[in-house]
């Protein structure tokens, strides 16, 4: 079967709805004359898409449109639209496809903390928790601060400790003028405008 092709142009690309991308196969194309005529405007371009259409996964989802390479992929995704999942929380009610995921989110309804550090002797819910800081005791596999020699037991931890080192405030309220460094502190000033989300 032939593939049916189509070009658009950049600025319709970017309009265009992911859910209408999905499906599609977009390669760049260019001609020294406006040789194309895009598909959704009608305007002539020389630089832009072409588009054709994806082979569809036998198993896409007839709610949502998505696309699954497996069997099993498609079903547990559908339980997201029915919420019958086939292990269930009895304190939270959220649902799980296997149940050694539900295995996996039960110690947060607990207080016991089994994952223990031999060095310093915390002690941790979870087991990447601990993991992660192991790193903390090792020089090597930790993350320092090069400014005030801190050190951090993850790259994430370093990078929201380096916000106190820069004058940047990025993340901006759009009720007032204040500013933060950090989102916690700007949707922690949030709660002052009366829980508006932003």
């Amino acid at each position: 079967m032939d593939k049916v092709m189509s070009y658009v142009c950049d600025l319709c690309k970017k309009n265009i709805s992911s859910r209408k991308t999905r499906h599609k196969i977009y390669c760049r194309v260019s001609s020294l004359e406006s040789s194309f005529v895009c598909a959704e405007c009608s305007t002539p371009f020389s630089m832009g898409y072409e588009v054709t259409d994806r082979e569809r996964s036998s198993y896409a989802c007839e709610e949502c449109d998505k696309v699954f390479y497996s069997k099993i992929g498609l079903k547990y995704h559908s339980n997201e639209h029915s919420n019958a999942w086939p292990y269930q929380c009895k304190q939270c009610g959220k649902g799980f496809g296997w149940k050694s995921l539900l295995r996996r989110h039960m110690p947060k309804h607990s207080d016991e903390k089994n994952y223990k550090c031999d060095i310093c002797h915390s002690a941790f819910k979870f087991k990447p928790h601990l993991i992660t800081h192991l790193n903390i005791h090792d020089e090597q596999k930790c993350f320092r601060c090069q400014q005030c020699d801190k050190f951090f037991p993850s790259k994430r931890g370093l990078k929201m400790h380096m916000t106190k080192h820069s004058d940047r405030r990025p993340h901006t309220c759009s009720i007032c003028p204040s500013k933060f460094k950090q989102k916690q502190h700007l949707t922690r000033h949030m709660k002052k405008h009366g829980n508006i989300s932003f």
